[in-house]
């Protein structure tokens, strides 16, 4: 592909994590490379940087780039990988290193499983976790389920006999199953079950189980071992998440997953009376997964599929892609259950001579890697139909609303409150039809008592304006507000105070596929244009999708605190002193001065006993680990911009 060409498409790439390949004339992979953000890594080949005349080559018999994205870029390494390993492009064989990645090994041939480090895997009695990008995770990792687990390190053959454990035990490294009174072998057994949950990925499993036996030791008044069942649950719960480009086992299967026009992710509209544009086009993905990774990925599209059904759609794309000598898995996973799964199970045994099982996965490895296809369901979605359909949407804004050209930036307010408490707002910024979540605001509302959604969108309006004036950041083309007339005037009377008139501004409100504009008696019918309906809906609809999620996370951080936070003086580790000494809140509540005083000091001491002495109230001893709402309300804060949603490598 020409870098001129290149030049052209490099727009339309993902701005994700992902992997991205080159390909030759007859279709051959000539370069895998991975990137944190594809659009940027793409780019930068038409700037060189490695061997200048090898590129140039590259280039030149280059005609074509995929991309797979994927949620971080370890993900991505750990697919081009195995895509490398795969294809064997010629332009990676004098650039790429072609060892194994580490994995965990879990010996469960033996009868005290250790937990080995191994490059690559084997076809055994053992269970095998990874692989781990970089190394050092699996080495993190491994001390992880040593200490928090106790998972024996050691080589030493084990018959339960020894009559004290060694240093392992001493240093928290080890259960003791070598001494048969300290860990026999059903409760190394379970301990071996425990951390394979872990491995596994299957944490929200271990969260419940590790909570029902806090509770109970909590309730037992055993406070030493309820608090490291508190403590390994915390572990488990901040754990890094599982990595999903690698399957869990070394088994073969193949993932379908597709995505159609009229789903509410594509923007499509809510009202029955309208026609999406996008209705009857289908973008389908199949993932190959070979000894458990991902070594190819193949895509479909249809352009005239309206009439069928889903489950009709996806029972024709796996038989046409198995008829005809397609080699067939013996897993074969799909997003949804198959009216005549059975039959097509039963013939898909005939075409490969062999068992094969149809499957629909609802957790673990196989749920997430699906669940990743169909994300790049929706981007090959995305970038073959919607590319266009957003210029032509902002050209039907430009034209309802009399702007001098059509908007490139778009961005829409939305405001979220619970019966009138912890009011925030968000600020979603689009450019030619992409969301630009570097650009994303979150704003606590300041001094505000009750429900006033207009009182609210004013002040979001005020004090990010504030900052365009300064020229601190751009205006944008269009600015939407999430509502009705009462907060578009809202919003236009702030405009008007800081000498803004002249900002392009609209409102939509839920459930009304309509604009209002200001100085005009009836609002605009978005109908008769799907594609401006479409891309209004489509930033409207984000822009009440990151409202909600930092109102909740205003709300659950507000829930997550024990009476002892905001005491001056009580910081996490005296506070962690206080409850091992007296248990529970409570207890510490009931606690003398004299009582406290080895613990917190004799200021601090005098300090709680006043502040407690008078509450004779709540508290029991599975208080241990007792959250209640904070006494005090968090500060406002400024507006900031907002983290993107799409994990990132490290």
């Amino acid at each position: 592909m020409p870098a001129e060409a290149i030049a052209r498409i490099v727009d339309t790439l993902p701005g994700k994590p992902g992997v991205y390949l080159f390909k030759d004339v007859r279709g051959r992979t000539i370069y895998v490379g991975k990137a944190r953000r594809i659009r940027d890594r793409v780019r930068s080949h038409l700037r060189g940087g490695w061997d200048e005349r090898k590129q140039a080559r590259m280039l030149e018999a280059a005609v074509d780039v995929e991309v797979i994205v994927t949620d971080s870029e370890v993900e991505a390494l750990a697919l081009e990988n195995s895509l490398i390993k795969q294809n064997q492009p010629r332009f990676n064989i004098l650039l790429r290193d072609d060892k194994n990645h580490p994995h965990l090994r879990l010996t469960e041939s033996e009868s005290f499983p250790r937990l080995q480090l191994v490059r690559g895997r084997a076809r055994d009695r053992d269970s095998y976790f990874g692989p781990y990008i970089p190394a050092s995770r699996a080495r993190l990792t491994q001390i992880l389920t040593y200490r928090n687990f106790g998972v024996r390190p050691c080589n030493i053959d084990i018959d339960g006999s020894w009559d004290r454990p060694c240093l392992y035990y001493d240093i928290g490294e080890c259960a003791g199953p070598c001494v048969e009174s300290l860990c026999d072998q059903p409760r190394y057994a379970e301990i071996v079950q425990e951390a394979k949950l872990f491995l596994n990925g299957r944490r929200a499993d271990l969260a419940v189980d590790l909570e029902s036996k806090m509770h109970q030791a909590a309730s037992g008044q055993e406070y030493e071992r309820a608090a490291h069942y508190r403590d390994l649950l915390d572990t488990v719960r901040e754990s890094a998440n599982e990595q999903k480009i690698a399957a869990k086992d070394l088994g073969d299967r193949d993932l379908f997953a597709f995505h159609r026009g009229g789903d509410r992710r594509d923007g499509a509209q809510s009202l029955e009376s309208v026609q999406s544009p996008m209705s009857g086009k289908v973008a389908l993905q199949i993932f190959l997964v070979r000894r458990g990774l991902v070594v190819e990925r193949k895509q479909f599209f249809w352009d005239d599929v309206g009439e069928i059904d889903d489950t009709a759609l996806l029972t024709t794309a796996v038989q046409q892609y198995y008829h005809g000598g397609t080699a067939i898995p013996a897993e074969v996973c799909i997003p949804m259950h198959l009216p005549d799964a059975e039959v097509l199970a039963s013939w898909l045994r005939v075409e490969r001579g062999g068992a094969v099982r149809l499957l629909i996965p609802q957790r673990g490895s196989k749920r997430r890697l699906l669940e990743l296809v169909r994300q790049n369901a929706e981007l090959a979605f995305n970038n073959r139909y919607l590319a266009g359909a957003a210029q032509r949407g902002a050209e039907a804004l430009r034209d309802l609303l009399d702007l001098d050209s059509p908007p490139a930036t778009i961005r829409c307010i939305d405001a979220s409150n619970l019966q009138g408490s912890q009011i925030v707002a968000s600020l979603v910024s689009f450019r030619d039809g992409r969301a630009e979540k570097s650009e994303y605001k979150r704003f606590r509302i300041r001094d505000l008592t009750g429900q006033d959604d207009f009182a609210s969108i004013a002040q979001v309006v005020r004090r990010y304006f504030k900052r365009v004036r300064q020229g601190e950041i751009d205006a944008p083309d269009l600015l939407l507000i999430d509502g009705g007339r009462g907060q578009l005037g809202a919003a236009a009377r702030e405009l008007d105070e800081l000498g803004m008139q002249q900002q392009p501004l609209a409102a939509i409100e839920k459930g009304e596929e309509k604009l209002y504009v200001m100085g005009r008696p009836a609002p605009i019918q978005l109908a008769p244009s799907p594609d401006a309906l479409r891309l209004v809906q489509q930033v409207r609809d984000e822009a009440h999708r990151f409202a909600i999620t930092y109102h909740r996370a205003v709300r659950s951080r507000n829930m997550l605190h024990s009476e002892l936070d905001g005491i001056p003086g009580i910081g996490a580790k005296r506070r962690a002193a206080l409850l091992r000494r007296f248990g529970s809140v409570r207890g510490v509540r009931e606690a003398g001065i004299d009582q406290l005083k080895p613990v917190v000091g004799a200021r601090l001491a005098v300090r709680l006993h006043d502040l407690f002495g008078a509450d004779e109230s709540g508290g029991t001893a599975a208080e241990l680990m007792t959250i209640r709402p904070t006494t005090s309300p968090e500060p406002a804060l400024s507006s900031e911009s907002a983290h993107s949603e799409e994990p990132r490598g490290k």
